[in-house]
């Protein structure tokens, strides 16, 4: 599977919290996730709090059918959602 870089942020919609999005909206368009096909977090303590790259890491399933990479970055100060990437086959 191939991956087209995007690195975007989106605005989540959630059902729960917390968690992975049920939907999101990018560049206007509204995206349903369906599945949650993996999930991971990723914990940056080699450097000083204030540089700290924290994430959340999901790859999930689209009502279209295509499979992206979202995360969560909650990292020193500012907190974002990421389109990340888009595989394709």
């Amino acid at each position: 599977m191939k991956a087209r870089f995007v690195g975007e942020e989106i605005e989540p919609r959630f059902e729960v919290k917390p968690g992975p999005p049920s939907s999101f909206v990018w560049r206007g368009v509204e995206y349903k996730v369906v599945k949650v096909d993996s999930a991971r977090t990723r914990l940056d303590f080699q450097k000083s709090w204030w540089r700290r790259r924290h994430r959340d890491e999901y790859t999930v399933t689209l009502e279209s059918g295509q499979v992206c990479r979202l995360y969560f970055y909650r990292g020193g100060g500012s907190r974002a959602w990421v389109l990340h990437e888009i595989l394709e086959e």
